[in-house]
């Protein structure tokens, strides 16, 4: 698998209104990601250690490198509307991306250890 990973930190009027923002996260889920098969599974964290405390992680997984371009090519396709491109940028009233990152999971896990 592979996760597309973005790192976010959350406004000042977010962080005044996390109702709000959370509610505008959850609706912004739904819509970006519609119709989007290649899209294998998206998760959300935050962040409480690290040099930016209280951030957002946000991870795409993807079945593999095919599937993460099929993704790119499609949200460059929606980006040509004007009225979804709109609707995508609105996410600066919320967030600031820090950083994004591609991870690969390995051939082990530790479910794979025989722990006796």
């Amino acid at each position: 698998m592979l996760h597309l990973v973005y790192r976010f930190r959350l406004t000042r009027e977010a962080r005044g209104d996390l109702a709000a923002f959370w509610e505008w996260a959850r609706q912004r889920e739904a819509w970006f990601y519609a119709d989007m098969d290649m899209v294998e599974d998206t998760r959300w964290f935050i962040c409480t250690i690290g040099p930016e405390v209280h951030t957002l992680e946000h991870f795409v997984t993807f079945a593999d490198e095919t599937a993460w371009g099929r993704y790119r090519r499609e949200v460059a396709r929606r980006a040509e509307n004007p009225e979804w491109e709109r609707r995508r940028v609105e996410q600066d009233a919320w967030w600031e991306l820090l950083d994004a990152r591609l991870l690969n999971d390995t051939p082990i896990s530790a479910k794979d250890n025989n722990r006796g």
